[in-house]
């Protein structure tokens, strides 16, 4: 009887620890973890590259072992999710090194057509820190965004109370075994995440919560998202690390702006001075992502909310008229036709260009033409309206 793929993945990660890439040279050269169990000690000292103490995990645990800690978690209500299953979830699998395993209570969303947000920030956060938190945590999961956190005190637990708030998905990512006692204080907010998203851990059951499992786990925050928002951080503070990651995986990192005398400042402060973006509302992250979830998102513009359509132009009510024409000893054409589409409603660049057959790099010429002459509006996220 063959055992459950599954088995031989968390077999790897028993032997490899927690944020190990080396799975990624050992499916360079086999064909499956199966071949690779089967090439036995001499074929793991090959390769060269693992050491003793992984050598004498990888003899010492075997996936017949493994499979009878897939039957405990499934009689404790665990799913075990590894990188073949179908619910692994895709944003992982591109970073240098997704977990071999997710334990995992209640259902990620699908973050392959959801756009995620992790919100980060200190433990010991102010009153302000919390409340900044919750609302962008709100906000965001009101748009459909999935928020994403550590379960923690403080900026963590504000960023999934308040996404819960708003009725949305948010997922809690943990540095120990998901039935460990860990802040037992919030183990009824992680129910109720459960129940709503996820609660996921590479951890397996009864892994207890110990200091070097956090940063490790940081990369998993991240690293599920497209970007990563700090809110209150210290100089030095893990959710900086969990920026670093995000960096390093090529995701965006925002940053709320904190008072220079503020303890908590310091760390956010840096990241905006190195290149992060400042936000003091959801929409300023939410602006960044309009191109790829124009369909999904509406962002409020002088207290209108506007809604980015699939549907032509002339299919949207709109309550101003383009003018018909410019000048054309004036304005070169491509600003004719722009001006042409224009309404009182602000359109993001990339919807104008399917209305006027431009590339987005000509209309952005034909903006700065048109705004010279004060032809034209322009409104956060790269969004133009008629002047106003």
């Amino acid at each position: 009887m063959s055992l459950d793929c599954r088995a031989y993945w968390m077999w790897l990660q028993h032997a490899l620890g927690a944020g190990s890439s080396k799975q990624n040279r050992i499916l360079e050269n086999y064909r499956s973890l199966a071949d690779f169990y089967s090439s036995g000690m001499q074929g793991w000292l090959l390769e060269g590259y693992f050491t003793p103490k992984e050598l004498e995990k990888l003899g010492s645990y075997s996936p017949s072992d493994a499979t009878a800690l897939l039957e405990y978690c499934e009689k404790i209500g665990q799913q075990v999710i590894t990188p073949e299953c179908q619910a692994y979830p895709e944003p992982l699998r591109q970073i240098h090194n997704p977990p071999c395993v997710l334990y995992m209570k209640g259902t990620l969303p699908d973050f392959s057509s959801t756009l995620g947000i992790s919100i980060v920030g200190t433990r010991k956060a102010t009153a302000t820190g919390v409340s900044v938190a919750r609302s962008f945590a709100f906000e965001l999961a009101k748009q459909g965004v999935a928020v994403v956190s550590g379960g923690a005190l403080g900026i963590d637990t504000a960023a999934h109370k308040g996404a819960l708030q708003a009725g949305g998905k948010t997922v809690c990512v943990l540095g120990c075994g998901i039935d460990f006692n860990y802040l037992m204080g919030n183990a009824s907010l992680r129910e109720a995440i459960a129940n709503s998203g996820a609660v996921i851990s590479e951890y397996a059951p009864g892994t207890q919560a110990i200091n070097s499992n956090f940063p490790i786990r940081n990369r998993i925050i991240s690293g599920l998202t497209l970007g990563t928002l700090v809110v209150e951080a210290a100089g030095k503070s893990g959710s900086l690390i969990t920026a670093d990651y995000a960096l390093e995986q090529g995701r965006d990192v925002f940053a709320v702006p904190a008072g220079i005398y503020s303890p908590v400042s310091q760390g956010v402060n840096n990241l905006i001075k190195n290149g992060a973006k400042p936000v003091s509302n959801a929409n300023e992250i939410l602006e960044e992502y309009i191109a790829c979830f124009f369909d999904k998102i509406s962002l409020d513009d002088i207290g209108t909310n506007v809604l980015f359509h699939d549907e032509p132009l002339s299919q949207v009510s709109v309550s101003g008229s383009a003018a018909e024409s410019l000048d054309p000893n004036e304005f070169s054409s491509d600003a004719a036709v722009l001006y042409a589409k224009l309404t009182d409603s602000p359109r993001h660049i990339t919807e104008l260009a399917g209305q006027t057959a431009i590339s987005v790099p000509r209309l952005l010429t034909a903006v700065t033409e048109l705004e010279l002459a004060e032809k034209i509006s322009s409104h956060s996220g790269r969004r133009y309206s008629l002047p106003r």
